[in-house]
């Protein structure tokens, strides 16, 4: 079977077209005009646009000196490819082509993107406990525990995630304490009926014939989704001892030392594309808690976006820098791709093999390239890679944020610190462009767009998980909604406590468990436990409320359990109107409001005695008091 190959010129012609623009733009800009590309919600085109619409001018920093790449900065020297990244393969068997093993349609680079944020570290974890109102020392340290044993604050560690199973049937949300419209989609989800990470690919490399303009082979247009399989393998170190992939890594290119596959795991057949023609996907593992644990134990990690909330958050700040330096990883196509053979450089020797013929006898080999900044539109960023262009097989692969300084690996194998994806790799300016400042430049998306097209497939999937109504809460807790209409999180007295649980939680539930006589006498401090302070709106009382519309929906329908609702919610406000009109003491309002409506329920219950009584009378069940006194 011939090997796919993309149209002549195809494959380019968007990028020429886009750099074209970008010098064109430049000429009629003065230097000084040139400024940082800031985070584009407010500005900037949706990411549902079309990729073809994305060819706006790029702004670059003229003054970088050519020779910034050849500066290696400090970088994690742990931080492999054959961690963070995995070998790509989609395999098509269809009979009408006479075919009839699977085959080789396209190799790339994939990995894993967590859908749970990351565990606060320490320092995060202090702030969080400073606002959520713990104890901390003068120097913004938590006390220290009044156990010198370390074993001590394991069992109550241990305690603490058996009180919270109790109170959540399956695992909540996990990552810092936040508001409810700050999670992701996904996150509304218990994880055991949905993905724990995404698989991030290229389109083009995941479902080809999606891309007639870029592939020429007449013969694709038959092939669809339910031709194909794909799957994920990682790789490490040979077996001569012929470098781990975890020492000395100098991100110069092709790692040193001799590779091989050590597991291959099946993906599910149901990729998610970019709505607007952006060359992104993702798809999802085939029993994935089995592959995530043996991933694991292989040493992989999942990398990490900035949630939506976290981006607008920060729209003030810039998102491109020229000079910022990232790390490109992936696996580079030892022989010609022919899939990328138009957005990538050919092989080292200039040797065509499209005529070659046979079996794809092509192989993956770890790579790791830092990259700095030189250009930027508001969909895509240029970067120069110090080990020149990137070779074939490495779309779809992460483009890294250096992290801090800190940055280790655990037990070898690891690493420490959660990586944030900078964005995905898409090819590179051709190498004989016409503009040699923008020759060979690494193209890939940015980590905004990613995360918009994130939500997007996050939102799909959780519609199809959960019921409608209950997606329909779920929206209305992501727009700071609640069921009355009103926002939440916006001001005095409209806060709503966090979604997820956390050991401040648990400490509450251990604060409760004790006896009412082992509180203080401080009648202020009663006060706010009892619900009776301004500020009554405490985890206590949130907490009985929940536990009582739990035991009413357990014991009666739905139309009793919201008549109930509406009969406290209208006593609260007739309490309200009182207060403020009148004035007096809370407590004898409460029962002057709550005798009126028992007096209502015996008034209607009443009511619907005689009702009974004169309908049983008329169908003749019972005798009238008049026909028995003459009887």
């Amino acid at each position: 079977m011939t090997t796919l190959r993309p149209r002549s010129g195809g494959g380019s012609s968007f990028m020429r077209r886009l750099v074209s623009d970008r010098i064109k733009q430049t000429a009629r800009h003065r230097p000084e005009e040139r400024y940082h590309y800031r985070c584009p919600f407010r500005s900037s085109s949706s990411s549902s646009s079309s990729s073809s619409s994305s060819s706006s001018s790029y702004h670059d920093d003229d003054d970088d000196d050519d020779d910034a790449t050849t500066s290696t900065p400090v970088v994690g020297s742990t931080i492999s490819p054959i961690r963070t990244t995995l070998a790509l393969s989609v395999h098509f068997r269809h009979p009408s082509l006479g075919m009839k093993d699977y085959e080789i349609l396209s190799r790339a680079t994939a990995f894993l993107l967590g859908v749970d944020p990351p565990e606060p570290n320490d320092v995060d974890a202090r702030a969080a406990d400073a606002d959520a109102g713990v104890r901390m020392d003068k120097d913004g340290t938590s006390p220290p525990s009044p156990s010198s044993f370390p074993h001590l604050r394991e069992n109550m560690h241990l305690r603490n995630e058996l009180l919270r199973r109790q109170d959540y049937r399956y695992d909540p949300a996990s990552g810092p304490r936040r508001m409810p419209h700050q999670l992701n989609w996904l996150e509304f989800c218990p994880p055991a009926f949905r993905p724990r990470v995404h698989v991030v690919a290229s389109s083009h490399v995941i479902s080809p014939w999606l891309w007639p303009k870029y592939y020429g082979q007449d013969w694709l247009r038959v092939v669809g989704s339910e031709h194909v399989r794909y799957s994920l393998e990682v790789w490490g170190g040979g077996g001569d001892g012929g470098g781990g992939g975890v020492d000395n890594i100098d991100h110069d290119g092709r790692l040193r030392g001799d590779y091989r596959p050590l597991a291959k795991f099946a993906l599910s057949p149901y990729p998610l594309h970019h709505p607007g023609g952006m060359d992104l996907a993702v798809i999802h593992l085939k029993d994935e808690d089995e592959a995530l644990r043996l991933m694991t134990k292989l040493g992989i990690s999942s990398l990490h976006l900035p949630s939506m909330h976290e981006l607008e958050a920060s729209a003030d700040e810039p998102v491109f820098v020229p000079g910022e330096r990232v790390v490109f990883q992936g696996f580079e196509v030892r022989e010609a791709n022919m899939a990328d053979r138009e957005n990538f450089i050919d092989d080292e020797d200039g040797a065509s093999r499209e005529d070659s013929g046979g079996d794809d006898m092509r192989s993956f080999h770890p790579y790791s390239s830092l990259g700095v900044l030189a250009a930027a539109s508001p969909d895509r960023f240029l970067a120069r890679t110090q080990a020149g262009p990137l070779p074939e097989g490495l779309c779809g692969g992460p483009a890294i944020k250096l992290p801090g300084a800190t940055a280790s690996v655990d037990d070898g194998m690891t690493v420490s610190a959660p990586l944030i994806l900078q964005g995905v790799v898409e090819g590179i300016v051709p190498t004989n462009h016409e503009s040699r400042e923008l020759a060979g430049l690494a193209s890939f998306l940015p980590s905004y767009r990613v995360r918009e097209f994130v939500d997007y497939a996050e939102r799909i999937m959780l519609e199809r998980i959960i019921d409608k109504d209950l997606f329909a809460k779920v929206v209305d807790l992501k727009e700071k909604k609640v069921r009355r209409g009103t926002a939440f999180g916006t001001g005095r007295g409209s806060l709503v406590h966090e979604l997820n649980y956390d050991e401040i939680d648990a400490h509450d539930d251990v604060e409760d468990d004790k006896d009412d006589d082992e509180l203080t006498d401080d009648p202020s401090l009663q006060a706010s436990l009892e619900g009776t302070s301004e500020e009554s709106d405490t985890p206590r009382i949130d907490r009985e409320y929940r536990e009582i519309i739990a035991s009413l929906r357990e014991n009666h329908t739905p139309e009793e359990v919201d008549a109930i609702l509406a009969t406290v919610e209208r006593e609260r406000e007739e309490v309200i109107q009182i207060m403020e009109t009148e004035g007096g003491d809370m407590d004898d309002v409460i029962e002057i409001v709550r005798r009126k409506t028992y007096e209502k329920k015996d008034q209607i219950l009443e009511e619907i005695a005689k009702e009974m009584m004169a309908q049983k009378q008329a169908e003749g069940d019972i005798e009238s008091p008049k026909d028995s006194k003459l009887s």
